[in-house]
This record gives structure tokens, C-alpha cells and sequence, in this order.
């Protein structure tokens, strides 16, 4: 199967094909700003704070989440979140990074959209332990996005030289 990416890099974009891309990663950063606070809000981000979310607490008279709330959770994130990095790995692999930092980030990111689909599950049906899981997920999925976010960032607007320069016309 031929790679998708041979010709075209961001680098080598004009300036409006750069600013969408550029837009793009913005966008989903404030996506993802909003989900730290979010979910600081609800569980302070505390192993205790994330376990009384999903399997309720005496303390703050949660009750534990439903099956259907939980179902609907993950029916929603499960179409959502492997698209959203699926276009960002896709941004990435349009940069001029190595193939193994590619495939590192590919599998560190999915890998944590993975863990953070399965730990709700395992928090309420199984155990709070499970709490681990979702955290280790979620810092995953973050220092994957700041790869995907930095790289092609770096490679549009920090690098001045094209890498067709001379092959092309003019680089606005």
C-alpha cells in the first residue's frame, strides 16, 4: 500500500494550507484544556475523586453510575476519540519527524483512547484500582497530543526553509 504522505509535507504548504492545519491543532487544544478543567471540576483529579464518580460515595451522596450512563458515555467517546486522533496522528505523519517517533506516538495515543474507553468499566464493575488505568490512559493520550501539537506546529511556522525549496514555486 503507498503512503499517503510522499509528496506533501506542512513544511513544504503554502500559508492558507498552513493556518487550517494551524487552526485545527489550536482548536483541539482548547478541546483538550477543557477536558482537564472538566474533569478536574468532577473529580478533582484524584484517584479517591475519579473512583467516587463512577462507583459513588456515602461522602458526597453520588450514586454510582448506570449501565446506561456509562453506555452512553462510551458510545459517544468511542466514535469521537479515535477519530480526533486519528486526524491528529494523520498531521503528524505529514511532518518530517522520524517514523519511529510516528509509530511510538500512534500506538501511545490510541493505546491510551484504549485505556481511557475500557477504565470507566473497570472502575464501576470491577474495581477502584482501576482508577490507575484511567490515569495512565489519560497521560497518554496527553503527551501524545503534545507531540502532534508541537511537531507540526514546529515544522510550519519555526523552520523558514521549505524541503522542496527549488522544486517549487513560491512558498507564501
Amino acid at each position: 500500500m503507498r503512503n499517503f504522505n510522499t509528496r506533501f509535507r506542512l513544511r513544504d504548504s503554502d500559508r492558507h494550507i498552513r493556518l487550517v492545519y494551524t487552526f485545527f491543532l489550536l482548536l483541539m487544544l482548547a478541546g483538550f484544556t477543557f477536558s482537564f478543567f472538566w474533569a478536574h471540576s468532577m473529580t478533582g483529579l484524584s484517584p479517591q475523586g475519579i473512583a467516587d464518580h463512577y462507583r459513588g460515595s456515602n461522602a458526597t451522596f453520588g450514586e454510582p453510575m448506570s449501565f446506561r450512563e456509562l453506555a452512553e458515555i462510551t458510545h459517544f467517546h468511542l466514535f469521537t476519540m479515535p477519530v480526533v486522533f486519528m486526524i491528529l496522528v494523520h498531521v503528524l505523519y505529514l511532518t518530517n519527524a522520524s517514523n519511529r517517533l510516528k509509530t511510538v506516538t500512534t500506538w501511545l495515543s490510541f493505546g491510551g483512547v484504549i485505556l481511557d474507553l475500557l477504565s470507566p468499566w473497570l472502575i464501576s464493575y470491577v474495581s477502584p484500582v482501576f482508577v490507575l488505568t484511567m490515569l495512565t490512559g489519560d497521560t497518554f493520550m496527553t503527551a501524545g497530543f503534545f507531540i502532534m501539537f508541537v511537531i507540526p506546529l514546529h515544522e510550519m511556522w519555526i523552520l523558514k526553509q521549505p524541503l522542496m525549496a527549488g522544486k517549487r514555486g513560491e512558498h507564501a
